[in-house]
Protein backbone atom coordinates (compact mmCIF):
# COMPACT_ATOMS: atom_id res chain seq x y z
CA UNK A 1 0.00 0.00 0.00
CA UNK A 2 1.79 3.23 -0.87
CA UNK A 3 1.95 6.27 1.43
CA UNK A 4 -0.47 8.67 0.64
CA UNK A 5 0.61 12.46 1.84
CA UNK A 6 -1.75 12.73 4.60
CA UNK A 7 -0.72 9.46 6.36
CA UNK A 8 2.89 10.68 5.75
CA UNK A 9 1.72 14.21 7.69
CA UNK A 10 -0.57 11.91 10.75
CA UNK A 11 2.84 9.92 11.39
CA UNK A 12 4.73 12.93 11.75
CA UNK A 13 1.76 14.44 14.16
CA UNK A 14 1.62 11.10 15.72
CA UNK A 15 5.44 11.59 16.35
CA UNK A 16 6.02 15.09 17.45
CA UNK A 17 2.74 14.34 20.09
CA UNK A 18 4.87 11.59 21.72
CA UNK A 19 7.85 13.60 22.04
CA UNK A 20 6.30 16.18 23.53
CA UNK A 21 3.90 13.30 25.89
CA UNK A 22 8.11 11.35 26.63
CA UNK A 23 9.27 15.17 27.40
CA UNK A 24 6.76 16.72 29.07
CA UNK A 25 6.27 13.47 31.44
CA UNK A 26 7.97 13.15 34.91
CA UNK A 27 11.63 10.62 34.04
CA UNK A 28 11.78 8.25 36.82
CA UNK A 29 13.92 9.44 39.76
CA UNK A 30 16.38 7.02 40.68
CA UNK A 31 16.45 6.19 44.11
CA UNK A 32 18.61 7.94 45.95
CA UNK A 33 20.92 6.31 47.69
CA UNK A 34 22.04 6.08 51.84
CA UNK A 35 24.63 4.38 53.70
CA UNK A 36 24.84 4.44 57.74
CA UNK A 37 28.98 4.62 59.02
CA UNK A 38 29.56 4.48 62.82
CA UNK A 39 32.21 5.55 64.47
CA UNK A 40 35.63 4.10 65.48
CA UNK A 41 36.10 3.40 69.27
CA UNK A 42 38.06 6.35 70.39
CA UNK A 43 42.05 5.72 70.87
CA UNK A 44 43.79 9.10 71.82
CA UNK A 45 46.72 9.75 69.24
CA UNK A 46 46.24 6.72 67.31
CA UNK A 47 46.61 8.66 63.85
CA UNK A 48 46.04 5.41 62.09
CA UNK A 49 42.73 5.04 63.00
CA UNK A 50 41.72 8.54 62.13
CA UNK A 51 43.40 8.19 58.89
CA UNK A 52 41.36 5.31 58.10
CA UNK A 53 37.87 6.14 59.70
CA UNK A 54 38.39 9.24 57.10
CA UNK A 55 39.03 6.60 54.34
CA UNK A 56 36.68 5.06 55.28
CA UNK A 57 34.08 8.19 54.83
CA UNK A 58 35.34 8.73 51.43
CA UNK A 59 35.10 5.22 49.98
CA UNK A 60 31.63 5.21 51.41
CA UNK A 61 30.42 8.46 49.67
CA UNK A 62 32.06 7.38 46.52
CA UNK A 63 30.39 4.10 46.51
CA UNK A 64 27.08 6.32 47.22
CA UNK A 65 28.01 8.53 43.93
CA UNK A 66 28.91 6.19 41.65
CA UNK A 67 25.43 4.13 42.00
CA UNK A 68 22.94 6.78 42.82
CA UNK A 69 22.56 10.56 41.94
CA UNK A 70 22.19 11.54 45.44
CA UNK A 71 23.49 10.31 47.56
CA UNK A 72 23.69 10.90 51.67
CA UNK A 73 25.08 9.69 55.35
CA UNK A 74 23.82 8.63 58.05
CA UNK A 75 26.33 9.02 60.73
CA UNK A 76 26.35 7.29 64.24
CA UNK A 77 28.41 9.23 66.63
CA UNK A 78 29.63 9.15 70.26
CA UNK A 79 28.11 10.35 73.06
CA UNK A 80 27.55 13.89 71.41
CA UNK A 81 27.28 12.23 67.84
CA UNK A 82 30.87 13.23 67.11
CA UNK A 83 33.28 10.82 65.25
CA UNK A 84 37.33 10.75 65.02
CA UNK A 85 39.23 13.82 63.93
CA UNK A 86 39.85 12.46 60.63
CA UNK A 87 36.24 10.86 60.05
CA UNK A 88 34.42 14.48 60.97
CA UNK A 89 36.42 16.44 58.77
CA UNK A 90 35.08 13.66 56.24
CA UNK A 91 32.14 13.82 56.81
CA UNK A 92 32.28 18.27 56.97
CA UNK A 93 33.96 18.18 53.60
CA UNK A 94 31.38 15.84 52.45
CA UNK A 95 28.46 17.93 53.32
CA UNK A 96 30.04 20.96 51.81
CA UNK A 97 29.90 19.18 48.48
CA UNK A 98 26.12 18.45 48.36
CA UNK A 99 26.20 15.05 50.46
CA UNK A 100 23.78 15.50 53.35
CA UNK A 101 25.30 13.77 56.49
CA UNK A 102 22.31 12.83 59.69
CA UNK A 103 24.35 12.25 62.42
CA UNK A 104 22.72 10.41 65.75
CA UNK A 105 24.33 10.84 69.26
CA UNK A 106 24.13 7.90 71.25
CA UNK A 107 23.63 8.59 74.70
CA UNK A 108 23.66 11.92 74.96
CA UNK A 109 23.35 15.79 73.10
CA UNK A 110 23.74 16.28 69.61
CA UNK A 111 27.40 18.46 69.70
CA UNK A 112 27.05 21.89 68.68
CA UNK A 113 27.18 22.59 64.75
CA UNK A 114 27.97 26.55 64.09
CA UNK A 115 27.60 26.20 60.18
CA UNK A 116 24.49 24.60 60.64
CA UNK A 117 25.41 21.58 57.74
CA UNK A 118 24.84 18.67 59.80
CA UNK A 119 21.05 16.83 60.37
CA UNK A 120 20.27 16.36 63.98
CA UNK A 121 18.77 12.15 63.94
CA UNK A 122 19.13 11.58 67.52
CA UNK A 123 16.21 9.96 69.06
CA UNK A 124 15.61 7.96 65.58
CA UNK A 125 17.11 4.52 65.07
CA UNK A 126 19.81 3.63 62.09
CA UNK A 127 16.99 2.39 59.67
CA UNK A 128 14.47 5.39 60.32
CA UNK A 129 16.94 7.76 60.48
CA UNK A 130 18.22 6.51 57.08
CA UNK A 131 14.93 6.20 54.98
CA UNK A 132 13.61 9.55 56.10
CA UNK A 133 17.30 10.96 54.61
CA UNK A 134 16.59 8.68 51.49
CA UNK A 135 12.84 10.39 51.56
CA UNK A 136 14.21 14.00 51.97
CA UNK A 137 17.07 13.66 49.12
CA UNK A 138 13.99 12.50 46.63
CA UNK A 139 11.90 15.07 47.54
CA UNK A 140 14.03 17.65 47.54
CA UNK A 141 17.46 16.91 45.91
CA UNK A 142 20.73 17.20 47.24
CA UNK A 143 22.17 20.72 48.65
CA UNK A 144 24.33 22.82 46.58
CA UNK A 145 27.89 22.37 46.98
CA UNK A 146 30.32 24.90 48.10
CA UNK A 147 33.01 25.50 45.13
CA UNK A 148 35.95 25.13 47.70
CA UNK A 149 34.11 23.07 50.58
CA UNK A 150 37.80 24.26 52.15
CA UNK A 151 36.45 27.54 52.68
CA UNK A 152 33.00 28.03 51.89
CA UNK A 153 31.69 31.55 51.60
CA UNK A 154 28.83 33.11 53.99
CA UNK A 155 26.18 33.18 50.56
CA UNK A 156 27.39 29.56 50.51
CA UNK A 157 26.54 28.42 53.82
CA UNK A 158 23.29 30.20 53.37
CA UNK A 159 22.17 28.79 50.44
CA UNK A 160 23.04 25.13 52.36
CA UNK A 161 21.27 26.08 55.14
CA UNK A 162 17.80 27.30 53.06
CA UNK A 163 17.83 23.56 51.11
CA UNK A 164 18.49 21.76 54.76
CA UNK A 165 15.89 23.21 56.15
CA UNK A 166 12.75 20.96 54.81
CA UNK A 167 15.30 17.68 56.16
CA UNK A 168 15.28 19.50 59.29
CA UNK A 169 12.16 20.15 59.87
CA UNK A 170 11.46 16.59 58.99
CA UNK A 171 13.83 15.20 61.35
CA UNK A 172 12.48 17.59 64.10
CA UNK A 173 8.72 16.17 63.74
CA UNK A 174 9.92 12.12 62.99
CA UNK A 175 12.06 12.60 66.48
CA UNK A 176 9.57 14.98 68.46
CA UNK A 177 7.89 12.40 71.09
CA UNK A 178 4.43 11.23 70.02
CA UNK A 179 1.57 11.36 72.39
CA UNK A 180 -0.55 8.28 72.06
CA UNK A 181 -4.37 8.90 71.53
CA UNK A 182 -7.42 7.22 73.10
Amino acid sequence: MPITHRSLLARRWAGALLAVAVLASPLAATPAGVAVLRTAAWSPGDTVREGAGEFEVFVCAASLRRDHPTAGLVGVGDRHGMFLQGAERALRLLALKGVPVAKIARGGDFAADPDEIFLNASGLSEADAASLLKKCLERHGAPPAAANPARPTAVELAAIRAHLRPFRDAFAVASAPHLASR
